[in-house]
């Protein structure tokens, strides 16, 4: 069964939110000629979306085989945390020196979005406001190659967390932990910020489990049956 044609834009957040909301788990397989038939487009802007959900470290490329939803091994995971405990406490650091009145009020907004989803059992999408709580702080820094280099690695945290974050909501102290960074951050207390930014690393790491079972991936049907009207 095929849809109505959908816009570019439409096939790439249907596709993203399926992935973040790990309906298509790590592995799965994304078969450009099914997904054109399935959304009723050419190949062409199913490449485009492909390529940037590869960009976005959402999508891998295997040569010979196509295009699979990615999310780094325990091995890459090990390597990925090092680098971001390495580097955000600078960068939290930087925006306690830095950050903008805008900085501060996206900050605020996104741990109140978080700790609201929490309390709706909506664990997937207080993933995503965490996201960009940490990424307001990273940008927060205002250095350039800071910023670039947390930005992948943030990404590719989220993706492990998407899958493999074990955190019941009602037992999650994150949002208790991004509060009293905010906190620092705006009281412009830069060492208090690294040092806080520094111990959060470790407990984010605990909540990952990499033999959490997931669900099978739905098809591509029932995908575009859940995120169109």
């Amino acid at each position: 069964m095929s849809h109505s044609k959908m816009g570019e834009q439409q096939i790439y957040l249907i596709l993203r939110s399926a992935i973040f909301n790990a309906e298509l788990p790590p592995g799965t397989q994304l078969v450009e000629s099914s997904l054109a038939e399935a959304f009723g487009v050419s190949r062409t802007p199913i490449r485009s979306v492909l390529s940037r959900l590869k960009y976005e470290s959402l999508v891998r490329f295997i040569p010979n085989r196509g295009a699979f939803v990615y999310c780094p091994t325990p091995e890459e995971a090990e390597q990925i945390f090092f680098v971001r405990q390495l580097l955000e406490p600078e960068a939290a650091y930087l925006a306690a020196l830095k950050a903008s009145p805008s900085d501060l009020e996206k900050m605020n907004f996104f741990i109140k979005e978080e700790e609201q989803f929490y309390d709706q059992n909506q664990p997937h999408h207080a993933l995503q406001a965490i996201q960009s709580f940490h990424m307001t702080v990273i940008e927060a820094s205002q250095n350039t190659y800071l910023i670039q280099c947390l930005r992948e690695i943030l990404s590719l945290t989220h993706i492990i967390l998407t899958f493999y974050d074990v955190t019941e909501s009602n037992t999650t102290h994150s949002h208790h932990e991004h509060r009293a960074l905010y906190n620092a951050i705006h009281q412009r207390d830069a060492n208090h910020a690294k040092q806080l930014a520094n111990d959060h690393i470790p407990h984010i790491i605990g909540d990952i489990d990499f033999t959490k079972k997931l669900n099978h991936a739905l098809t591509i049907e029932q995908i575009i049956t859940r995120y169109t009207p």
